[in-house]
């Protein structure tokens, strides 16, 4: 037992533990070791222009939605008052008539212009659909309901002057008065009205009255007489029209909604205009072919 335990110490005491290195060996383990420092260099670059490309991708979405919020109001209201009423054309001087250029169009695009010259701004009439679009050099603004073109066009008081010349005067007691069932009727008109259904409903408020004075011609070609019509006026030598217009005010459908008011002709049974003002003042222009002006106060 002694001698065989000698023999153990002895082998352990000259056997040599460090063994010669092996050069396949270690080239092995060396490429193992360059093949994961490619691989991890690899998913970096991945994940490195991954990151970069979600990036560009997410600030192209977040610019380019930003861009159109920005732009779509003007490119609805270019679009939307491609033919404009006679009455708002009367607020504009006249432009070239010549069509805007290809890259002039595109670069009013893109920056949120009216390539016409005509619309200066467009902003959201809050709580609502419309969209209010101001007409050039101060001329006023008119309301846009997408899809249904131009609602209500306002000048500003500076204007009525100007936009009243050659009108008639007509006295209160000269113009056929407004009547109970009158107001009713104008409330009746605006409650079934396609455009007013979009943005409210009409309220129990106090309404507002006013006359539209239109020259007229009371005569037919051969010179006979057209029937009687009682809003056909002589005054100072002239047939002035009278069209008596109601302003009904709109119950909003949500708490910031901006306070609307319907402007409704009882004799032709029709909503003429919608102006964005509870308590109108100034100039108000019809939609009607030829000349009109509503003067209503406050």
């Amino acid at each position: 037992m002694q001698i065989d335990d000698r023999n153990i110490e002895q082998l352990l005491e000259t056997t040599d533990w460090e063994s010669d290195p092996d050069p396949v060996r270690a080239q092995a383990s060396l490429a193992r070791l360059l093949a994961r420092l490619d691989q991890r260099r690899h998913r970096m670059r991945v994940l490195a222009r991954t990151s970069v490309a979600l990036c560009i991708a997410l600030i192209a979405v977040i610019g380019g939605a930003a861009w159109y919020r920005w732009t779509q109001p003007m490119a609805v209201a270019v679009h939307e008052t491609q033919s404009l009423p006679l009455s708002a054309a009367r607020l504009i001087k006249s432009t070239s008539t010549e069509a805007p250029g290809t890259w002039h169009t595109l670069l009013a695009c893109v920056t949120a212009r009216d390539p016409r010259g005509l619309l200066t701004s467009v902003r959201s009439v809050p709580g609502t659909d419309l969209l209010r679009a101001e007409l050039s050099d101060g001329a006023g603004y008119v309301l846009v309901l997408p899809g249904l073109g131009v609602v209500g066009i306002v000048a500003p008081s500076s204007k009525s002057a100007q936009l009243a010349q050659g009108f008639t005067t007509i006295t209160p007691g000269d113009a056929p008065s407004v009547t109970v069932h009158d107001i009713a009727a104008a409330r009746s008109i605006a409650s079934y009205d396609a455009v007013i259904a979009h943005l409210g409903s009409p309220a129990d408020g106090a309404l507002q009255v006013a006359n539209v004075y239109q020259l007229a011609t009371p005569y037919k070609e051969d010179h006979h007489a057209a029937p009687y019509d009682p809003f056909d006026l002589y005054v100072d030598s002239t047939y002035v029209r009278v069209q008596r217009i109601v302003a009904v005010p709109l119950k909003p459908k949500q708490e910031n909604q901006t306070l609307l008011t319907a402007l409704v002709d009882i004799d032709a049974h029709r909503v003429v205009g919608i102006v964005d003002r509870a308590d109108i003042s100034g100039v108000i222009l019809t939609d009607d072919p030829g000349p009109q002006v509503v003067l209503i106060t406050e």
